[in-house]
């Protein structure tokens, strides 16, 4: 048996892995951005989204840490109540659905990552049951190996596929970032503004109590049952809205855990302050022209529309032949005249194999059904941009109102009314003024100072709907 082609054989073989090695997309552990999907509808441009540096880190964070699988409990922040910032940063950390969405996203731009490989090398063995008979010899048996390569293109189209594929996860990501963000704000506010209503009921239930010896001194004196009887069940009316919003707390606080991702385990998170909003919210033509850039919900959908654009692409390429590159190498026995030129030596052959892409009805239907999903996208498109332009105008408008709600408590209702309350209690002390009129002025006073705490936090509530349409920024 001749061995001399064997070294021939062997390069051969080599040769064919190491061209589909190199057709492999190298690894590239650096940012690498996937696409920039371009809006026609406003000229602005998806975020890159297949960065591999940033896979570990949840979108919108600011950390790269790896988080706990385990949520924290609320007993972890029963101390000083924390900051808007602080709690929007814990339930970007811990929330599930966004983690959920960020898995996702890493899901998405890994597969697109692998769609640009080759298939891999087949190696081939055959045995002979029976010796093929050559004039050189029996043939044993056979060893192969082989390469497919789809039509030069293929493999592109199929990656900027995926990669705008992956650009929609990662929108659906910042989406889901932007939405729990809200969330946690509005909850934050509710549960501030309950801090606030129950600070300011009590103060006023203490400053009525404070009138219970006044009016009895007056019963003593000689004067009616009326004016006690009322302001006892004023007192009672008082001390049912501070059970009421104790009992309240629980559930205020539960509902700003929850948007946090916490477990609750312990008493109610702290009331933080309800803060007076001290900002300007520009015109609303200029939060939409933000919006349309920057919503994410709309650059979900702009990604989509480009994946149905490549794959439209990808089905002109798919229509074309496949091929197939191969090697054979056959080992040979003796031949039975060892005289024989040529005995024993194992002959090889390079192979080149094609598809035959014949049903071309399936390429068009797939190419129409492409086009259909561009079609239905940008209609979802222009459906989206309409009803984003609603949800800025209303947000705005009730940011707008809240403010001037809350300038007009501050600057003119609530010091009037604490005016008023403090010029009839003199006014009772003097014995010109009944105990109605007290009461009607506590209530005016309570109505008036919750009011204003309701507008700052409609007012911050607002801002924060209007930064998660705007993408985070105002």
């Amino acid at each position: 048996m001749n061995r001399s082609t064997s070294p021939r054989a062997l390069a051969a073989v080599l040769l064919v892995l190491a061209g589909a090695c190199r057709a492999t997309a190298p690894e590239d552990p650096a940012p690498r951005p996937a696409s920039a999907a371009a809006n026609s509808t406003g000229g602005s441009s998806a975020p890159a989204s297949n960065a591999r540096g940033a896979a570990d880190a949840t979108p919108g964070t600011t950390s790269n840490a790896r988080r706990d699988d385990a949520p924290p409990t609320t007993s972890r922040y029963a101390g000083a109540p924390l900051a808007l910032a602080d709690a929007i940063e814990v339930g970007l950390q811990h929330n599930a659905n966004l983690r959920a969405r960020h898995a996702d996203w890493r899901a998405a731009v890994e597969r697109a990552d692998a769609t640009g490989t080759l298939p891999d090398p087949r190696l081939h063995y055959a045995e002979f049951l029976e010796d093929l008979q050559t004039r050189t010899g029996p043939q044993e048996r056979r060893f192969g190996v082989s390469q497919a390569f789809p039509w030069p293109g293929t493999l592109g189209a199929r990656e900027r596929v995926a990669a705008r594929e992956a650009d929609a996860a990662f929108q659906r990501a910042e989406a889901e970032r932007l939405r729990v963000a809200a969330d946690v704000a509005v909850a934050f506010h509710d549960h501030a503004f309950l801090g606030s209503e129950r600070a300011v009921t009590h103060e006023l239930l203490e400053l009525v109590r404070g009138l219970e010896p006044v009016v009895q001194s007056r019963v003593r004196a000689g004067g009616g049952q009326e004016d006690l009887l009322r302001l006892q069940v004023e007192i009672g009316r008082l001390e049912d809205d501070v059970a009421r919003l104790d009992a309240r707390l629980s559930a205020s606080s539960a509902r700003l855990a929850d948007a946090m991702g916490l477990v609750v385990d312990g008493p109610p998170l702290p009331t933080p302050a309800l803060r007076e909003p001290d900002f300007a919210v520009r015109d609303v033509d200029a939060l939409y022209a933000d919006a349309v850039e920057r919503d994410p919900r709309l650059l979900e959908l702009v990604a989509r529309r480009e994946a149905g654009r490549e794959r439209e692409a990808l089905v002109g390429y798919e229509r074309r032949p496949d091929f197939s590159v191969g090697f054979d190498y056959f080992q040979t026995g003796d031949a039975l005249d060892p005289s024989t030129p040529g005995s024993g030596e194992d002959p090889y052959l390079v192979k080149l194999s094609f598809s035959l892409p014949v049903w071309r009805s399936s390429y068009d239907a797939e190419e129409r059904a492409a086009r259909q999903v561009v079609r239905a996208t940008s209609e979802r498109i222009a459906a989206a941009r309409t009803a984003l332009r609603a949800e800025v105008e209303e947000q705005w408008f009730r940011v707008e109102d809240a403010l001037r709600r809350a300038r007009l408590y501050r600057e003119s209702l609530v010091p009037r009314a604490g005016e008023s309350l403090d010029l009839t209690l003199s006014s009772y002390r003097a014995g010109s003024a009944s105990v109605l009129d007290l009461i009607d002025s506590e209530r005016a006073l309570l109505e008036f100072q919750l009011s204003y705490a309701r507008a700052c936090r409609d007012a911050l509530q607002g801002y924060a709907r209007l930064q998660a349409l705007t993408g985070g920024e105002l």
